[in-house]
């Protein structure tokens, strides 16, 4: 099971994708048409029409299955830019591994309570985190497919790829298969990751009694992008067992994503993917 990062265009997303998916849960051809009048992409506006072309009034129940996820699939994974109406500039590379070890390493970052050191009771709290995520949680909450802000329909019903989600309007809380997050957010993370860096560092430290960490300043390095690579272990983490080394990797390189995305203010998206079949 893998889960994918991927920076799209704010703006878009939240001025017509989402009022688009808002309104298509009730009036799916009033919000095609609607959708019609803000797009340039000539691929988006024949999927939209090819849609029109058979719907009846009411949801999504009367779209065409297959039809309806391409449509999806461009709108909400694709890299759009404003033109003569809103376009697709291509495809644009994001973050894609492993989607247990991405939660494991963001609740490392985002939950100071974590059981990291121990497997099983590591594992127990991802497992328990899929089926009950939590909000407020940063980045582990976005790879949990966690929505903030509260969406205005249950994304789920929008498409899934592994039949996850859930939708508690009085807990105002949502989750699905995919999710995103605005730029402000995601800028937000950008600036509050070093000191939850430098918490985690700190609980290390003391779970190994040690009066300082020999490599604390090159990790840091490392995770702010201040460093060509990693340093290698002799304390810190060594713990962890033999995988510590790939954490420490791989949680650079997510940092580089939110990194970047915050740097040139665009928002981000999560998928898990399970095979290369949507489900609607």
């Amino acid at each position: 099971m893998e889960i994918v990062l991927r920076a799209i265009h704010d703006r878009f997303f939240e001025e017509a994708v989402i009022p688009f998916l808002t309104r298509a849960m009730g009036d799916a051809p009033g919000a095609l048409e609607e959708l019609l009048g803000v797009l340039g992409d000539e691929q988006s506006r024949f999927l939209c029409e090819q849609l029109l072309s058979s719907a009846s009034p009411g949801g999504l129940s009367t779209l065409a299955p297959e039809t309806w996820a391409d449509l999806v699939d461009r709108l909400v994974f694709q890299q759009w830019r404003e033109g003569a109406g809103w376009e697709i500039e291509g495809h644009r590379a994001g973050y894609a591994g492993d989607w247990d070890e991405a939660l494991h390493l963001a609740l490392m970052v985002e939950q100071p309570d974590y059981p990291y050191a121990n497997a099983r009771e590591a594992r127990a709290a991802r497992d328990a985190f899929r089926l009950r995520p939590q909000t407020g949680l940063g980045l582990a909450s976005l790879v949990a497919g966690v929505w903030e802000p509260f969406p205005p329909f249950p994304p789920d019903q929008i498409f899934s790829t592994q039949g996850r989600g859930g939708y508690f309007p009085k807990q105002g809380l949502a989750f699905a298969d995919w999710s995103w997050r605005s730029a402000s957010a995601v800028a937000g993370w950008h600036g509050s990751l070093p000191v939850k860096l430098e918490r985690l560092l700190a609980r290390e430290q003391e779970r190994l009694k040690m009066p300082s960490l020999p490599e604390r300043t090159e990790l840091l390095a490392w995770w702010a992008g201040k460093a060509p690579q990693p340093p290698p272990l002799a304390v810190v983490f060594s713990g962890l067992g033999p995988r510590a080394p790939g954490w420490i990797q791989e949680l650079g390189v997510i940092c580089g994503h939110v990194r970047e995305a915050a740097r040139e203010r665009t928002a981000l998206v999560s998928l898990v993917m399970k095979g290369v079949e949507v489900r609607i």
